[in-house]
């Protein structure tokens, strides 16, 4: 093993993290700004000058795209430069654990968990697409998870900028599982539902436990992406979430016009899906993602000192006005929902009266906006001879 390199640039190597058909990836300290940095060092020693000057144009290529896809879902780039005539990538360094990892461990993610993760993604995806950035290697690998679960997209050193010629070498780039029909044919023009695409290759896997096309080699696998139907998922996911296939099949259509336009119209679907979904079947461990431990509540008692009798709201959308709420106040949000739904409101004064305890006008404003839909479910009928 090559002894580790005291510097790169100005950064100051401490570790090595990864080794990739890429070249190294290093855990470095930045002495200027004082924070810990990711530093991906490409070897081009072995290109010829045409190749490695294609090589690092396409490198560079990633430092301008990925600082133009602001956002707290996408590793941030920090600096692009040359060291000893080796392009290298100074990044930010996101503690955690990849997708790919987990899946490797467990393959099989409770739907919700899934939901969760790729619903991060998209809005990822949704932010570089906005700003004429496509991923083009959307896949579990490049998909890293933080101690406290949030998504980080990572490996922008594939995607295409919109409308920027570009050299032809690198047009059917992507890891073959998860790359769209146009990727596998060689397409000119790729658009950012080739990304849909590849999301909804990754949540596939997700929940199912394997992935969608599989092959013994290359061209297996690119003639199944481009012709083979998407198989079912297993029957316990269709009947924990019926609607999930659907919108699995509309992101994996073969043609970029049979599928979700936005990534923000591929979130909207799944979060119906969780609407509809079995909640047993699709529980999201919540409380072991905060850092705020809170103890589990008691049911409420009345005044009496009896217990409350259980709301006849529907527990799938508790479960829901529960998960956005706790995007404003934590996970008080659960005790919040669970007093105010014991009182038999209707979903309207459930929302209403949750949102005087969101702080921030602007805030409320928005959780109101989020719960709309579900303020107009009415409550179930009380059972014949019930009181």
């Amino acid at each position: 093993m090559e002894p580790l390199p005291p510097n790169i640039g100005r950064y100051v190597v401490e570790e090595l993290v990864g080794v990739g058909g890429m070249g190294q990836i290093y855990r470095a300290h930045d002495p200027v700004l004082r924070r810990t940095v990711a530093i991906k060092l490409i070897s081009t020693k072995l290109m010829s000058g045409a190749d490695r000057a294609d090589y690092i144009k396409r490198f560079r290529r990633e430092a301008e795209a990925a600082a133009r896809c602001a956002h707290p879902n996408i590793v941030a780039v920090y600096d692009f430069a040359l060291h000893e005539e080796q392009p290298y990538l100074a990044m930010e360094f996101v503690s955690g654990r990849s997708l790919r990892q987990l899946l490797d461990e467990a393959p099989v993610m409770e739907v919700a968990d899934a939901i969760a993760i790729m619903l991060q993604v998209l809005d990822a995806l949704t932010s570089a697409h906005e700003q004429g950035v496509i991923h083009q290697d959307i896949k579990p690998g490049n998909i890293m998870l933080t101690t406290d679960q949030r998504v980080k997209v990572g490996d922008f050193g594939i995607s295409k900028l919109m409308n920027v010629e570009t050299t032809t070498i690198f047009s059917t780039i992507g890891t073959p599982s998860y790359m769209s029909p146009e990727q596998c044919r060689g397409d000119d023009v790729v658009d950012g539902r080739s990304d849909i695409f590849s999301a909804g290759a990754t949540l596939y896997e997700m929940v199912a436990g394997e992935r969608a096309f599989q092959g013994r080699n290359v061209t297996e696998v690119s003639r199944r992406i481009q012709n083979d139907s998407l198989p079912l998922l297993p029957a316990h996911v269709r009947n924990a979430a019926p609607r999930l296939q659907l919108v699995l099949e509309r992101a994996m259509g073969k043609h970029p016009a049979d599928r979700f336009d936005t990534g923000t119209d591929m979130a909207d679907a799944l979060r119906q899906v969780l609407r509809e979904a079995s909640p047993d079947s699709t529980r999201v461990a919540s409380e072991a993602r905060v850092t705020t431990v809170v103890a589990s509540p008691r049911p409420p008692r009345d005044d009496s000192g009896g217990r409350r009798p259980q709301s006849s709201l529907d527990p799938v959308l508790l479960k829901t006005v529960e998960d956005k709420l706790r995007t404003y106040v934590g996970p008080v949000a659960r005790v919040m929902v669970q007093t105010v739904a014991g009182r038999g409101r209707s979903a309207a004064d459930l929302v209403a009266e949750l949102a005087q305890s969101v702080p921030g006008e602007a805030d409320r404003e928005r959780f109101l906006r989020e719960t709309s839909s579900l303020a107009r479910i009415r409550s179930p009928a009380p059972p014949a001879g019930g009181p």
